[in-house]
C-alpha cells in the first residue's frame, strides 16, 4: 500500500551527479553521517535514469536533509523511508520499487536504487597533535574511523599537519567528544606536558571511554598512576588505562611507536559497536 502523501523537505540543489559525489566526499572528510542513493536500473517510464544520486542525512525537518533526487513524488518518499532505515541499521542494500504499484505513479516503470550507509565507524580521539600523533593519524586514515586530534596550540593541530582529521582546539570539547559515545571510543592521551596529561585522564576516568591509552615509559605509567589514585580516582580504573600504549616495542622513531599505536587501536576498535 502506498504511503500518505508527505510534503518533500526543502533540498540542498546540487547541479550534477558529479557534484553530489563531491559533496558526499567533503561530508566524509567532515565526519558526516549520511545515505547515498543510486539508481542503479531503470526499466520502462520512470522519472530519473540509472545513475541518477541523492543523499540524505539527518536534519531538523522529519524528512531529513536531502541534496540532489532520484525522482521526486510518492516514489521518493518510500526512498526516503528506507534511506532513514539503512542510516539507522548502519547498512547497504538494494531496494526494488514497482511505480504503479508501490508508489502509485503512472508512469508504471521499475527502479532499482542502491542505499550506502557512510559514516564513522568508531571514534578516535588523540590528545596531542605531536610528532606519534602525526603519523598515528595517517596510518588510521584508511580505516573509516571518526579521528580527533585535540591540542590547544593551533600551529601543530593544523588542517596541513593532520589533513583527514577533525580539529579540536580547546580540551573540554575534546572531553566532550568522548562522552558523547563512550562504548565506541577510543583515547589516547600523548601531549606534551605530564601535567595536561595528569588532567585529562583524571577528567576521562570520570565517565572513562571503552579504551584510554597513555604514551610513556614505565616509570612515567607509575608516577601518573600513583598521581591518580591519591587524586581520588578508583585503583581499579586507573589500572584499565593501557600505558606503554600499543602492541610493543617497534623502535623509538615517531613512525615506528605509531605503528604499534595504530596496531592496538585497530585491534581494539573491532571489538566495539558502531557509533
Amino acid at each position: 500500500m502506498a504511503a500518505p502523501w508527505r510534503a518533500l523537505p526543502v533540498r540542498c540543489l546540487v547541479s550534477s551527479d558529479l557534484d553530489m559525489l563531491l559533496a558526499a566526499a567533503r561530508m566524509g572528510d567532515e565526519g558526516t553521517a549520511f545515505v547515498l542513493l543510486t539508481v542503479v536500473s531503470a526499466k520502462g517510464s520512470t522519472p530519473r535514469n540509472a545513475g541518477a544520486k541523492m543523499i540524505w542525512k539527518p536534519g531538523p525537518s522529519p524528512e531529513g536533509e536531502l541534496m540532489g533526487t532520484v525522482g521526486g513524488g510518492q516514489f521518493e518518499l518510500l526512498a526516503l523511508d528506507a534511506a532513514r532505515r539503512h542510516f539507522e541499521r548502519r547498512s547497504c542494500g538494494m531496494e526494488r520499487y514497482v511505480l504503479g504499484a508501490d508508489a502509485d505513479q503512472c508512469c508504471g516503470g521499475v527502479m532499482e536504487v542502491f542505499f550506502e550507509y557512510h559514516g564513522p565507524s568508531r571514534r578516535i580521539v588523540i590528545f596531542g597533535a605531536g610528532h606519534v600523533a602525526r603519523e598515528l593519524v595517517h596510518l588510521l586514515a584508511p580505516a573509516g574511523h571518526d579521528v580527533i586530534v585535540a591540542d590547544d596550540r593551533s600551529d601543530w593541530n593544523s588542517k596541513e599537519r593532520f589533513p583527514g582529521a577533525r580539529l579540536v582546539h580547546a580540551w573540554d570539547d575534546a572531553i566532550a567528544r568522548c562522552r558523547e559515545a563512550t562504548a565506541s571510543t577510543l583515547a589516547v592521551v600523548m601531549t606534551c606536558s605530564h601535567d595536561t596529561d595528569f588532567d585529562l585522564l583524571r577528567r576521562l576516568l570520570e565517565s572513562p571511554p571503552a579504551f584510554t591509552g597513555l604514551i610513556g615509559s614505565r616509570s612515567k605509567r607509575a608516577c601518573l598512576f600513583g598521581r591518580l589514585v591519591a587524586s581520588g580516582a578508583s585503583a581499579e580504573a586507573v589500572q584499565a588505562i593501557h600505558c606503554p600504549v600499543g602492541v610493543g616495542d617497534c623502535g623509538k622513531e615517531p613512525r615506528l611507536v605509531a605503528v604499534s599505536i595504530a596496531a592496538q587501536l585497530l585491534q581494539v576498535a573491532r571489538t566495539l559497536p558502531r557509533l
